[in-house]
């Protein structure tokens, strides 16, 4: 391609974007409309990184670019086929990610929701990991959970209420082997163990635990769903592994458990300080730009849609500037059809009812003239444009009044 024809293309392109970002104003109710969308998609992205879904996310981006394409480029056929399967594609969705729905509307809830979990003390995480070190030497199973931010006991079944401040006797005789409840698992919130010999989902990921027995599964099948923290020791042989966003992760020792479960606590229940603030914003700063883009582009595309129609209104006329001893006594006409063009959006701005055709009639003198109807003498939003009026013009009749 020729250079200058390129550099021409793009100085339309450029003006056309210039032209088009003058045309945006955003009102205070924009900015509390674009606000709410970017929270919406913020705790989606939280979800997606959770779930892990980002190659689902990304072919529902791919598909919502082509049909914004099809609009722009209005592709008839594209469109009518979107327009078509859009009820059955929702539909789809609604079934594929029943689950990361749900989470995602629990986050919602969440927000208004004071949670009385916390971290744990040091001494109780110290108190945990010397448990799960000597069940590790001795090859005896454990399975051990740690709520998050979400509610797991909706995934749990079973169990028997305990509510007794954790402690290494307390766990050494809950997973003695001669103990009835040693199978299931230990639910521990704050510095209590609030629940004992639970039943947890068992994972649908079976590759991922196809070298592991029922408890790995188990703890697998929890963090599927909640933001939850599971340790597993295994009784075969004696490793330590722990659960959490949907993966099992081995651990050496009980010293690298305890940094794992410190970070899990910071991030989940941090102290309220600036340090804890800043960092929270840092980690979530490019998921928050993320939101606010996308939620910046979708406001203006569905404010600013790039299909433009046309349509035309009955506008009557009314005289202005004609000196108070004259009078227009006869006219071709008393109204005019007016022809605008512009986006779907835009013509929610137009005030039909009050339009008015002003016709300017300074200098004019008594009998009949031919005036013009100016097109800028119609009040009209920035984003439409007047194509025409029919008649361009009209003849009237000035007569002086009687004294």
């Amino acid at each position: 391609m020729d250079i200058a024809i390129f550099n021409a293309q793009a100085a339309i392109l450029s003006s056309s974007f210039l032209n088009f970002i003058q045309k945006i104003s955003l009102a205070s109710k924009d900015v509390l409309d674009i606000f709410v969308v970017a929270v919406l998609i913020f705790f989606l992205l939280i979800l997606i990184r959770k779930t892990r879904s980002l190659p689902i996310f990304l072919g529902i981006i791919l598909l919502g670019i082509v049909y914004v394409v099809s609009i722009y480029l209005n592709l008839r056929l594209t469109q009518s086929i979107f327009n078509a399967l859009i009820s059955v594609i929702l539909i789809i969705l609604a079934i594929v990610f029943q689950k990361e729905l749900r989470r995602f509307f629990e986050m919602i809830g969440l927000m208004g929701i004071k949670r009385k979990a916390a971290a744990p003390e040091e001494n109780t995480i110290r108190t945990i990991c010397q448990a799960i070190q000597y069940f590790a030497e001795h090859k005896i199973g454990a399975l051990v959970v740690f709520a998050g931010r979400e509610n797991i006991y909706r995934h749990i079944e079973g169990g028997i209420i305990l509510n007794g401040r954790v402690s290494l006797p307390l766990l050494l005789s809950i997973f003695n082997t001669a103990s009835p409840g040693h199978d299931g698992a230990v639910i521990i919130e704050n510095n209590i163990v609030r629940r004992f010999a639970a039943h947890l989902p068992l994972a649908e990921n079976l590759d991922a635990v196809r070298k592991f027995g029922t408890r790995h599964r188990a703890a697998l099948g929890l963090a599927e769903r909640t933001d939850a923290f599971s340790i597993i020791v295994s009784e075969e042989k004696g490793t330590i592994s722990i659960a959490r966003q949907k993966s099992i992760f081995p651990v050496a020792n009980a010293q690298e458990l305890a940094v794992k479960l410190k970070d899990f606590f910071e991030k989940k229940f941090p102290q309220k300080n600036w340090q804890s603030y800043s960092k929270r914003i840092k980690e979530n700063l490019l998921f928050s730009v993320l939101s606010i883009l996308a939620a910046f582009l979708l406001w203006v595309f569905f404010t600013y849609q790039t299909s433009v129609v046309q349509r035309n209104f009955t506008i009557p006329l009314e005289y202005k500037n004609l000196p108070p001893e004259y009078v227009v006594d006869d006219s071709d006409t008393e109204e005019a059809v007016t022809f605008f063009s512009g986006r779907e959006s835009d013509f929610k701005l137009l005030d039909v009812p009050d339009l008015k055709i002003s016709v300017d009639l300074t200098n004019l003198k008594v009998g009949w003239h031919r005036v013009q109807i100016n097109k800028d003498a119609i009040p009209h939003p920035a984003g439409i444009s007047i194509v025409k009026t029919d008649p361009e013009s009209i003849r009237v009749h000035i007569a002086k009044m009687n004294p």
